[in-house]
């Protein structure tokens, strides 16, 4: 109670000064403290004031967090991963494509497109043939915006994918992707099911 007392007054300086015990006047003690509290609820609201206030100086401790018993946590902290901006935190985040959790892996998939690191295209290249529709929709956004062309044949078979959505965000990612991608959509107009977003897509190539 007293961790989250703290982080209730951290933006109101004239209610914390004076009131926070020494120990707690420090922010990062603060934070660290609270990611290793046994309160789920303690936990939780420190990886999401760790991402807020971009603390850089907790960024190996909240990669830790990737690794919490509470998906709910494991999402925060990739959230909070991405609102710090850091690509150090790459590796762990293509770590947490693997989690058990759905929404963590579209948690890290949409925080891998964020950090534009092309470290990370593999890993999403293979998160288009996971379970998790979602996952393989936030992982097809994600090669979008990351702008490889080596994920131009899986985003190209993701436009037979068996969701509307993970089709429609595969062929937004192609358009993308520039010339090379062409082909791929060309082909891809035979789909009568697409043949309207694969338009769009075309027409956002440049010459």
């Amino acid at each position: 109670m007293r961790l989250l007392s703290f982080i209730h007054n951290l933006f109101n300086t004239e209610a914390a000064q004076g009131t926070i015990p020494r120990e707690l006047r420090d922010i990062r003690t603060a934070l660290l403290s609270g990611f290793n509290d046994p309160d789920v609820l303690v936990r939780t609201i420190s990886v999401e004031m760790a991402g807020r206030m971009q603390r850089l100086d907790t960024l190996p401790e909240l990669t830790e967090m990737l690794h919490d018993p509470f998906h709910v946590i494991r999402q925060k902290a990739a959230q909070a991963l991405g609102l710090i901006g850091s690509r150090k935190a790459v590796p762990a985040l293509i770590a947490a494509l693997e989690d058990p959790s759905d929404e963590v892996k579209v948690m890290a998939a949409g925080v891998l497109g964020h950090l534009r690191d092309r470290m990370a295209v593999p890993a999403l290249i293979a998160a288009l043939e996971d379970k998790s529709a979602h996952t393989r929709m936030k992982s097809a956004i994600s090669l979008g915006c990351l702008g490889d062309t080596a994920a131009i044949p899986a985003l190209g078979k993701a436009l037979k994918d068996t969701n509307e959505l993970v089709r429609k965000y595969a062929c937004e990612a192609l358009g993308n992707l520039g010339r090379k991608a062409i082909p791929v959509l060309l082909e891809a107009m035979k789909d009568e099911r697409i043949r309207a977003i694969v338009t769009e897509s075309l027409v956002r190539i440049k010459p």
